[in-house]
């Protein structure tokens, strides 16, 4: 008799969880791997990614002519929610591109997962959904091949490893 007080919260618990995840079809980014989330992996939609802090980052890359300011949640805030407790994410792009990235590199420069651009939204042939920036103005040490290269864009997939 006891047993049904423990179960039904439990799983009022998980059917609410199950129910506040997004669709597939709305789904902008998939985050796995190395997580304490309650399911394999962790969908966002665009309406979970509103709930986060938006940072900017106003910097110029080797993709544009002038300096942009780009706009979205930091990477490590994304980590935490997940639970992330991994040392290395592989990030995917749509066309299943892949970067490596160490997690020390969300902290150390607070990079974002720019949504926006100069306050436009970055639609898939703009970079987005997602396009991860590191702030390369800040930092000199950033203006090389290495970091340009893991400012990976079209971003679907996270593996925390």
């Amino acid at each position: 008799m006891k047993t049904r007080f423990y179960i039904a919260p439990l799983l009022a618990a998980l059917c609410g969880a199950v129910l506040a995840a997004p669709s597939p079809d709305s789904t902008v980014l998939k985050v796995e791997g190395a997580i304490s989330s309650p399911t394999p992996q962790a969908l966002w939609d665009k309406a979970m990614l509103d709930q986060l802090p938006v940072h900017e980052i106003k910097t110029h890359t080797p993709w544009y002519d002038e300096a942009k300011t780009f706009s979205g949640p930091l990477l490590q805030d994304v980590l935490a929610k997940v639970g992330a407790a991994g040392k290395q994410l592989t990030i995917t792009a749509l066309n299943d591109y892949s970067v490596q990235v160490p997690v020390s590199d969300a902290e150390q420069y607070q990079v974002i997962l720019a949504r926006t651009i100069n306050g436009k939204s970055l639609s898939i042939r703009d970079k987005g959904p997602l396009f991860l920036i590191y702030p390369f103005d800040q930092y000199p040490e950033l203006q090389n091949k290495l970091y340009y290269g893991r400012a990976i864009w079209q971003i679907s997939v996270i593996k925390v490893e």
